[in-house]
């Protein structure tokens, strides 16, 4: 089992993007915001967890508001039952039994009543990978994409769709009398997929180039042309400090974060009967 995990109070990046490989697959970009542009704190984190054979990864992104204490109010939640975590990560019927683990972590009565007594909110965004499938769940608007170019070729990229006025802390779309989240399942395409998690400073470039996610993928699948044919090329740091490079440039206040990992799946993908 490896972990890791950050909060922005222990390290802002500010004016600075920082781009790092953790363990063999996992890539983290980070984007402290721009004090030129009037940032002076970051209030993102992450936590994640892999097996150590590759077979599966956790991830989890969080974004938070006011204070960076539900952030690590949550990261440290994450860190505590990272054993149990991956012993469920690990199970046959890992797809079956995540989901209700975690939220049941979430929804425990001991984090429920820190979170009522911290200063600021959260989102958060959490995603599963093993074999030829991924799970995401998600409360707030930290976003997930999953590239690939039969995917892209549809104009698919999102996994899920940013969620306003829900949060993890003090205010927590988790204590409504009905719990209020996101879930999905999905199944991922033959070859390289490219799993990308970002809170949403990015979006807030000049040109908003990254609110249209197609220019997103072809930061992370960018032409190159070799014998004056065009081909896709990847590589998973350079592609992510593009991107916030572009929010460096254009001195975006708002911290960006960003978790990246390229999974090759061996199995074909659905298709349909007709073809």
């Amino acid at each position: 089992m490896q972990t890791y995990s950050w909060v922005g109070s222990r390290g802002s990046y500010l004016d600075e993007v920082h781009v790092t490989a953790v363990g063999e697959m996992l890539h983290v970009g980070r984007f402290g915001g721009s004090t030129a542009g009037g940032a002076h704190k970051n209030e993102d984190g992450l936590f994640a967890l892999g097996d150590e054979a590759g077979e599966w990864v956790l991830a989890v992104l969080v974004d938070a508001h006011h204070t960076a204490a539900s952030a690590e109010l949550l990261v440290g939640l994450f860190d505590r039952y990272a054993p149990q975590l991956a012993d469920t990560c690990g199970r046959a019927d890992a797809f079956a039994a995540l989901e209700p683990a975690i939220v049941e972590l979430l929804m425990g009565s001991e984090f429920r009543s820190a979170c009522r007594g911290t200063t600021g909110e959260t989102s958060c965004l959490i995603c599963f990978v093993k074999g030829a499938y991924l799970w995401w769940l998600s409360v707030g608007d930290c976003m997930a994409y999953l590239l690939h170019p039969e995917l892209a070729g549809l104009g698919q990229y999102a996994l899920n769709q940013r969620q306003f006025y829900e949060w993890i802390g003090a205010r927590s779309a988790l204590d409504l009398p009905v719990p209020c989240y996101t879930s999905g399942r999905r199944q991922l395409r033959f070859g390289a997929n490219a799993i990308v998690l970002t809170t949403d400073g990015i979006l807030d470039t000049a040109d908003r180039r990254y609110r249209d996610p197609a220019h997103l993928y072809e930061a992370f699948f960018p032409r190159r042309k070799v014998g004056g044919n065009a081909i896709r090329d990847s590589g998973m740091d350079r592609s992510i400090r593009t991107v916030l490079e572009d929010a460096r440039r254009d001195r975006v206040r708002d911290s960006a974060t960003m978790l990246g990992f390229y999974w090759t799946c061996e199995s074909p993908g659905l298709m349909p009967s007709d073809v």
